[in-house]
Parts: structure tokens; C-alpha cells; sequence
């Protein structure tokens, strides 16, 4: 049997902290769109059965064409079962009130419940405040199947709320924890004959969330589990660092912004990390290298994190206006980062222009 694990979809998250509205707009359609895409891969991989862990949705907020959407691409492929567990994100959201759910699409809730697929045995549960000390003790035993359980939490020592105690969950004839919670895959061994898997997010929304993302497919032919990653997102994000030492002007900064950038493809989201130091004279400015990179991505974000230095002697004999303002600033009793800061804002006031004295 084939089996697709995936997690942390996020439907209807915001976005909008650093995209504007249509952007964040145009990647909340295209996350629903990956979400329709993954389903009709299982459907052409003849896979049985799609498993959610968790976070389905960003919130409380989720749209009738959200929901309109999931439903379409699960109702268009009936011969596939999908199994939600609602995560932290999503677990008091009241997406599917006044919905018929459709018969392929099952939920757990807050106690152990579990489906039964020939010699295949999965449980799960929604972890909460009441249950999160208990459930262990309860967990369903199928000793003669291959037994999948279902948890979205992070994967601790000890017990709670989002705590997915690794511990109590060893030696329980436990093939496969499916797992959500954590936006990046991993896979690793729960105890002699279980492995535990967190599949990451369908699709990155932030540049926390950089590099491939997607899901997890599963053969247990030979009662073994194999767990195979499958990059499945439309954009891929990145950061990017950008040393700028000896770069004297924007030209040269972004020459270098895009030589470091050329295999990336224009449908990804970048964050340009810019490094290294530069003179306090320096033509650097954030706001017209955006302008410049802005259309060549998706999405750019650009974070200047250079350290600004100035040498004194360069300005000992400068008879411009430039020149007098940064010596009497140097010669004052401000902090050597406070003179910087002057200087830079100094210097953005006089727009590069240099006015003989």
C-alpha cells in the first residue's frame, strides 16, 4: 500500500507582515493550488490514502472557498481516503460547520481513534490541555498490523500540550509516527523497529521556511516502511548572502546580488543577507537596490547587516561639505556607533552631493 504524508499546509495564512495584499493574495491561492496538485499525484502514483498531521489550516479564519477547494479535490479522487488530525493552528477552527464532509475525508478528534486498511492500522489523536498527560497510556495496540500513529507536536522528552513525548511512544510496535508541527523534513529512528518523520510544509510562506519543501510517500511492502521525500512547492525561498566589502556604489551591490543569484528561478522569493563592511561613504541604499531586484523574483526582501566602518585620516584633508561635517562629528564625545549613525543619516541628507567650503 502507498501511503502520502504530509503536514503544516497553513491554508489561509495572512502573509501580509512583509508581502502586500496581492502577493499574499496570489500565495494563499497558490498553496490551495499545490494542496489540488498533491491530490491528483496520488491519484496518478495509485496511492490509497493521504494522511494530514496537523495544521491544515494558519487559524480560526478560513475562507468557503478554501474549504470549496479542498472538498473539490477530494470528492474528484474517491478512491483515495484522507485522514485530518488538527494541529495547534488549527484545532479550534470551525472550517467544515455547514459542510457534508465528504465520505473519503475522515478527522480525529481528541481521543484515539483509529482506521484499518487491510493489514494497516492507523491512530490518532488531537493533543489538548486535558488529554496531553494521558494519551500515551491510552494509545490503541496493534500488535498484529502495521501500526501507524498520528501527532502534531514537537518531538520532547517530556509530556504536554504540542510536547510529542518520544519515550513513552518507544517500543509500542510503532512502524511509523507521522508527524506535524515542524516546517522542515526529517526523519529519523523512533526505536529498534519504528522511524518517526516530520515531512515539513507543502509550501513556504516565510524565510524561515527556506528550501525544498513537500510531503512524504510510504510503501509498506514487506511490512517494512519505506518513507521516500517528494519536493513538490511552487516557489522555493532563499537567503542569500551578499558580501559587499570594496563595493563602493548600488551598481556594484546589485552586480553582485545577481551573479550570486543567476541559478535561482524568477518564480522563487529571495532574502538578500547583505555582509562584510563598507566605508561610511559608501552609496548604499536599501530602498533603490528593492526598486532594482524587485521585479527580478517573486518576492525579494533585502537585510543589510555590513558593519559601517570610518577612518578618519581619509577626511583630514577633504574640503567638501562632506568632508567638514564628518570631522566635526568625529571630534564629538558620542559613541563611536552613535557617530556612525550620524554620519550615515548625515550623509542620506545630503544626497551624495558634495559642496565646496
Amino acid at each position: 500500500m502507498k501511503i502520502l504524508h504530509c503536514a503544516d499546509i497553513h491554508l489561509d495564512s495572512p502573509m501580509e507582515t512583509h508581502m502586500t495584499r496581492e502577493q499574499a493574495t496570489t500565495r494563499n491561492i497558490e498553496i490551495l493550488k499545490s494542496f489540488q496538485r498533491m491530490t491528483e499525484y496520488a491519484a496518478s502514483e495509485k496511492i490509497e490514502l493521504v494522511l494530514i498531521a496537523g495544521d491544515f489550516f494558519d487559524g480560526e479564519r478560513v475562507t468557503r472557498r478554501t474549504v470549496d477547494g479542498i472538498f473539490d479535490a477530494v470528492t474528484s479522487t474517491p478512491q483515495i481516503d484522507y485522514l485530518y488530525l488538527s494541529g495547534n493552528h488549527d484545532n479550534w477552527t470551525n472550517a467544515f460547520v455547514d459542510y457534508d464532509i465528504p465520505t473519503n475525508f475522515k478527522c480525529f478528534k481528541d481521543s484515539w481513534n483509529k482506521f484499518t486498511y487491510g493489514d494497516i492500522s492507523v491512530s490518532g489523536i488531537e493533543m489538548t490541555k486535558a488529554n496531553a498527560e494521558i494519551l500515551y497510556e491510552q494509545l490503541p495496540k496493534q500488535d498484529n498490523l502495521i501500526n501507524i500513529v498520528m501527532l502534531h507536536g514537537q518531538t520532547s522528552t517530556s509530556s504536554g500540550i504540542d510536547r510529542v513525548n518520544l519515550n513513552l511512544l518507544k517500543d509500542k510496535n510503532i512502524q511509523y509516527l507521522a508527524l506535524g508541527h515542524i516546517h522542515t523534513y526529517s526523519c529519523n529512528q523512533l526505536d529498534r523497529d519504528g522511524i518517526y518523520c516530520y515531512p515539513g510544509c507543502l509550501e513556504g510562506r516565510g524565510f524561515d521556511e527556506c528550501g525544498k519543501k513537500g510531503f512524504v510517500v510510504l510503501d509498506t511492502d514487506a511490512r517494512k516502511i519505506e518513507p521516500t521525500f517528494v519536493p513538490f512547492s511552487l516557489r522555493e525561498l532563499h537567503h542569500i548572502e551578499v558580501d559587499i566589502t570594496g563595493y563602493l556604489n548600488n551598481t556594484e551591490i546589485y552586480n553582485a546580488m545577481k551573479k550570486e543569484t543567476q541559478d535561482i528561478s524568477k518564480n522563487d522569493m529571495v532574502e538578500f543577507i547583505l555582509t562584510g563592511s563598507r566605508d561610511i561613504a559608501t552609496d548604499l541604499s536599501i530602498k533603490y537596490l528593492y526598486q532594482l531586484a524587485d521585479t527580478d523574483f517573486f518576492f525579494v526582501k533585502i537585510k543589510d547587516n555590513t558593519k559601517c566602518v570610518i577612518d578618519p585620516k581619509e577626511y583630514e584633508n577633504d574640503i567638501s561639505l562632506k568632508g567638514e561635517f564628518i570631522r566635526l562629528v568625529m571630534a564629538s564625545d558620542f559613541s563611536e556607533e552613535d557617530k556612525i549613525q550620524i554620519i550615515r543619516a548625515g550623509l542620506e541628507a545630503l544626497s551624495g552631493e558634495e559642496i565646496t567650503v
